[in-house]
């Protein structure tokens, strides 16, 4: 209970500095709010990467989502590489739209600019070699 609580209020923490950075485009002081941004957002990085992983595990039992990841995967994975994050947001909502499901918050979140490229491709690989990996077999 009270973790959970702790966790409402690192997320709404957050919101507000995203908001701070937002606000202050174009002033003198903006780089302040957003290296604390970072700073803050960078201790959140490890979990937001553990997140997509099991998202990307979570949503493979959807048929339609696993087969238009399997055949878009590796242009999406190229678009990655290539850091057009743009691309890669279009190709993935696309999925998601066409079958009918909610694009996931951790997703939302690892698009967000304050990350660096770096960790862009960190989160969507994460993600993506989650939810391409093939099953096991016994």
């Amino acid at each position: 209970q009270t973790y959970q609580y702790l966790q409402k209020l690192q997320r709404e923490f957050l919101r507000l500095l995203e908001w701070a950075v937002e606000d202050q485009k174009g002033k003198a002081n903006k780089e302040n709010f957003e290296a604390l941004y970072q700073q803050v957002a960078g201790w959140n990085s490890s979990k937001l990467m553990e997140e997509l992983k099991k998202e990307g595990f979570r949503l493979k039992k959807y048929s339609d989502l696993k087969n238009a990841f399997d055949q878009q995967g590796y242009r999406i994975l190229e678009l990655v590489r290539a850091g057009k994050r743009d691309d890669v947001f279009y190709a993935i909502l696309r999925i998601f739209v066409s079958a009918k499901k909610k694009f996931p918050p951790q997703l939302v979140e690892a698009f967000k600019p304050v990350y660096s490229d770096e960790l862009f491709k960190i989160f969507l690989f994460s993600f993506l070699s989650s939810i391409l990996a093939e099953e096991e077999t016994k």
